[in-house]
């Protein structure tokens, strides 16, 4: 059955869903929220192709104390990316995509052996949306996969506040 909204209540109430989840100020962005944005290889990331930029997930993993700037790790839907090198596969997390089936298309993991860092105001410029939070069992595990990744740098880790 089709549902007839000839008022555009329905259309309405996501463009008000959607204003919600818009970055507008650095207290929008906490550790554990998960942020879709725009990013590009001033981001750090590795762009194949005519591509400039990619939409991304990911999770804030850290903030620096005057909240200017966040760390961040990528979601990446490659699960079998690092499985030629233990070293770094160790510091993958999977997400499950039944935790988090708004935002995930498949299981998908977390890559914890790359801090990200931006300023909180290019997330704010790009329109940057937090749609969602770690879920808590995700957010006690994660944390400290960080805090204890050999390929997060001590100085990052004080930084950003990630503590074992």
């Amino acid at each position: 059955m089709l549902i007839d909204d000839v008022k555009g209540s329905l259309a309405a109430l996501r463009v008000a869903i959607k204003n919600e989840q818009k970055v507008k100020t650095r207290s929008d962005m906490n550790v554990g929220d998960i942020v879709y944005q725009c990013m590009d290889r001033n981001d750090g990331l590795t762009l194949k192709g005519d591509y400039n930029t990619r939409n991304k997930y990911f999770v804030i993993v850290g903030k620096k104390s005057n909240g200017d700037a966040i760390g961040l790790c990528l979601i990446n839907s490659d699960l079998d990316f690092y499985k030629e090198n233990p070293n770094r596969q160790r510091f993958q997390y999977i997400l499950k995509q039944a935790d988090y089936p708004a935002i995930l298309k498949k299981d998908s993991r977390l890559d914890c052996t790359e801090l990200v860092e931006m300023k909180t105001r290019k997330s704010i410029a790009v329109k940057a949306e937090v749609v969602g939070h770690l879920t808590a069992h995700d957010e006690s595990k994660v944390l400290p996969l960080v805090a204890s990744s050999d390929y997060v740098g001590e100085h990052q880790k004080k930084v950003y506040k990630i503590a074992r």
